[in-house]
């Protein structure tokens, strides 16, 4: 919520860009906006009450203030509330704030299918990639639109702006200065990230499978009761190939059958043998094996 210079870590980022790059002033601004000028949630009541405290409450309505258009435009960015938003701009005769509504929410859905189409195609990281997409597609249809509709006055949108930058500063008409790269390097993270969630949302109840038939995520390799090779087991399957899982196609590193020789004490594969065909003779012990285990002794009885 709010301009990057609110968001922890990223206004962190930021600064040090900015200082890396030789704008120390720039850095220091960016780190008093996100003190005292922040709109993130929880950060923005705090430095508004330390305002009050201190005896300032015109600038802790003020951030307030600005807490309230940062909250107008989370709401613009939501499918569905953000069209609804924009309807209502558009009957009450705003229109500037009815189109930056439905594009905001527009876009945001155009995020959310891509992300979820990208998960039943690829899985988890198709619905990063899908994400993107649908962002780059609904950010086309946008400036499409709006050029149809204002003709040259229209202005690109979102990764078409952004092309448009970046193309002006490879003529060396323009520069883009440490902010517009830093928001041009957090566009697609942020379509992603909202694509994937939006994809994970929407999996269970759609019932999304990916291409090889199994349910998105590293959960089936759990319910599978795969575990890792380690300790003694992974040297011995290295100084054993003929038994080496990964030999066999497991690429994940991984046991099939995990539970092999235990599994043979609870079922064996070989019947014990008789302890003697005359039962009656013979006194002490003799050794007998089960498959692959060490001997084990069984008494005869007199």
């Amino acid at each position: 919520m709010g301009n990057t210079d609110s968001i922890p870590v990223v206004s962190q980022t930021k600064s040090f860009v900015q200082w890396v790059g030789g704008n120390a002033e720039g850095a220091l601004v960016t780190q008093k906006n996100f003190a005292y000028k922040n709109t993130f949630p929880v950060i923005s009541q705090i430095a508004s009450a330390g305002y009050a405290i201190g005896g300032e409450p015109g600038k802790a309505l003020d951030l307030q203030k600005k807490f309230a258009d940062d909250l107008d435009d989370v709401i613009d960015s939501i499918p569905v509330a953000g069209h609804v938003k924009g309807g209502l701009h558009y009957a009450l005769g705003d229109n500037k704030k009815g189109d930056e509504a439905m594009k905001s929410a527009s876009r945001s859905t155009g995020v959310a299918l891509g992300g979820i189409g990208g998960l039943a195609v690829g899985g988890p990281v198709g619905a990063v990639s899908g994400g993107i997409a649908g962002g780059a597609a609904m950010d086309g249809i946008i400036t499409g639109s709006a050029k149809l509709i204002n003709g040259k006055k229209a202005k690109p949108h979102g990764y078409v702006a952004m092309g448009h930058d970046l193309a002006s500063a490879i003529k060396g008409e323009t520069k883009i200065t440490a902010k517009q790269g830093l928001h041009m390097a957090l566009v697609p993270v942020s379509d992603g990230l909202a694509g994937y969630s939006a994809a994970k949302i929407a999996a269970k109840p759609l019932g999304l499978k990916v291409p090889n038939g199994e349910k998105p995520g590293i959960s089936n390799v759990v319910s599978k009761g795969y575990r890792p090779i380690v300790g003694h087991e992974l040297a011995a399957k290295m100084k054993n190939p003929a038994s080496n899982n990964l030999a066999k196609g497991n690429r994940v590193g991984s046991l099939e059958s995990p539970m092999n020789n235990r599994g043979n004490l609870v079922q064996p594969k070989k019947s014990l043998e008789p302890f003697s065909s005359d039962r009656g003779k013979g006194t002490g012990s003799e050794m007998k094996t089960i498959d692959n285990h060490a001997p084990i002794p069984i008494l005869k009885l007199k």
